[in-house]
């Protein structure tokens, strides 16, 4: 990945909706270039796709941090995964410390959060579960310096 490339990734990460003319504008280079290092950014896995991100505070949503051990002889890889197809789920995190995944929902109420923790609870592997609800959200991005 050269300097370009982050260029463009800059410019992604600002609107993903700019069109690659526009992006090709602002770098200074042709539209087919841009248009051939998305799709080259896409296939290595860089780009894993587009989405509109919402302010779920506003949309009445609670944050909801699980801190989860895995039982010993169970894969943190197998019950991560497991976790991540919770429709709330929206990040699982393999972490050092005194847990092995950090993971974050979003819920709709805290009649939901209370289902999610029991969804959690009983994923086979699943030893203990620490669960924190977020009170106010100081920032939440998910750009990236490069």
């Amino acid at each position: 990945m050269d300097e370009l490339d982050k260029k463009i990734l800059k410019e992604l990460q600002l609107d993903s909706r700019k069109s690659f003319t526009r992006i090709a504008q602002n770098l200074g280079v042709t539209t087919a270039t841009i248009s051939d290092r998305v799709k080259k950014l896409t296939e290595k896995g860089i780009i894993c796709g587009y989405t509109t991100i919402l302010n779920t505070y506003k949309l009445g949503m609670i944050t909801l941090i699980a801190k989860i051990k895995i039982r010993s002889g169970h894969s943190i890889e197998d019950v991560g995964k497991e976790i991540a197809g919770l429709y709330e789920t929206c990040y699982v995190h393999h972490v050092t410390g005194n847990f092995d995944l950090l993971v974050i929902s979003k819920c709709a109420g805290h009649e939901n959060c209370g289902c999610i923790i029991e969804e959690i609870k009983e994923v086979d592997g699943v030893e203990t579960v620490d669960t924190e609800i977020v009170l106010k959200t100081l920032k939440e991005a998910v750009k990236v310096e490069l």
